[in-house]
């Protein structure tokens, strides 16, 4: 099952450019069985990323998009006519969220009060109540999406549902994009079944948490409380089972304070505070990655630099995608080093920004040739 799982997370990474994190955080996840919020604007592959990995599951999909006139009926389905007959208040539930494993639901804190309190009890309990009588769901994994962050304290309870939140953004770099426009839809190769996850998901609970991990993670709690990063017990609780699935993905059948990587994405209220999460739990569980991760983001703010400059003056922008290249150099020549003093896993996350920082090298090389190209043709 680690074999095909990886898989998977290979030919997901191929079709879903610069989504890394989020795809090794929706597969710790499901493996978990929790849930993830994506918040960034329309447009970024969400729903396509869920339904391609309900897809190689084999999985029942259930994806909706809510407004604030959205009914109860549209999430839960409609009342039963026959049963009201018989003064039974009973909804039909086949085809609809009480019924599916794989759920994504778009601007989901446009939920209203009638929705909620049903939604929470099915994210939370896996319990859907119809006529009163409670109803077991398969639900596995559900994925919120939304343009903006929740506001008032009804909604700040479903926002706690969700165990990893990613702040999605548009592509940067160009041939990326290029490949996505020029590619057909989304299609996963990889096949599993549920039994498949049912086992994975066993095999990925009974990884041990170490004594060193625990450690770890409650050093990280105090930091991010002396830095106004506060999350609730019942986050810190759950966030061990996703540890114990990122332990799982990496090949492990024991945790290592390493795993706690993934909490960056698991303890910021809002996108601004992921910085410092990102500092403090890489400083305290893999100084080596957290320091990749840190010149990657440095890359990124690069390219996107040099790209804002494309339309504007062309010598100017010549100039400062030639000082990019020299800085994608000396970045690389940085994680080579750090590579040689970090851990097994470390390596692994060196290397996919190597990989990352190698494809905004190349994509703005070529910008400066072609932009010296024009200047020696308009010479002559």
């Amino acid at each position: 099952m680690h074999k095909q799982i990886n898989q998977l997370r290979a030919e997901l990474m191929a079709q879903f450019p610069e989504r890394k994190d989020v795809i090794d955080g929706s597969l710790a996840a499901i493996l978990a069985g929790e849930h993830v919020i994506l918040i960034g604007p329309p447009g970024t592959a969400k729903s396509a990323l869920v339904h391609a990995l309900a897809q190689a599951f084999g999985g029942t999909y259930f994806e909706r998009l809510l407004t604030k006139f959205s009914t109860p009926e549209e999430l839960f389905g409609p009342i039963s006519l026959k049963a009201l007959e018989q003064d039974r208040f009973v909804r039909v539930t086949a085809g609809k969220l009480p019924e599916t494993q794989f759920a994504f639901i778009d601007e989901i804190f446009k939920s209203n009060s009638a929705v909620l309190n049903s939604l929470l009890s099915v994210i939370n309990e896996r319990t859907f109540f119809n006529d009163g009588a409670p109803m077991q769901c398969p639900l596995v994994s559900l994925f919120g999406a939304s343009n903006e962050l929740p506001e008032g304290k009804e909604l700040e309870a479903l926002f706690d549902r969700f165990l990893l939140r990613f702040d999605v953004g548009y592509l940067l770099v160009a041939s990326n994009l290029r490949h996505i426009l020029t590619a057909s839809e989304p299609s996963i190769a990889t096949k599993l079944t549920i039994d498949d996850l049912l086992r994975a998901q066993a095999e990925a609970a009974a990884v041990k948490i170490t004594d060193e991990t625990i450690d770890a993670l409650l050093s990280i709690r105090d930091a991010c409380r002396g830095e106004g990063v506060v999350a609730s017990d019942r986050r810190w609780k759950k966030s061990l089972k996703l540890v114990k699935s990122a332990a799982w993905l990496a090949g492990e059948k024991k945790t290592c304070p390493e795993d706690l990587r993934i909490l960056v994405d698991s303890l910021w209220r809002v996108p601004a505070e992921r910085s410092k999460v990102a500092r403090l739990v890489g400083t305290l569980s893999d100084p080596a990655s957290m320091q990749s991760v840190e010149i990657l983001d440095a890359a990124r703010e690069i390219a996107t630099k040099v790209a804002s400059l494309k339309s504007g003056d062309r010598k100017l922008y010549i100039g400062q995608a030639a000082q990019a290249v020299e800085q994608f150099d000396a970045q690389q020549v940085k994680l080579t080093d750090l590579a040689k003093s970090g851990g097994r896993r470390a390596k692994v996350v060196i290397a996919d920004a190597v990989a990352e920082i190698q494809g905004l090298h190349a994509e703005v090389a070529r910008a400066v040739s072609a932009g010296l190209g024009l200047g020696l043709r308009s010479l002559r």
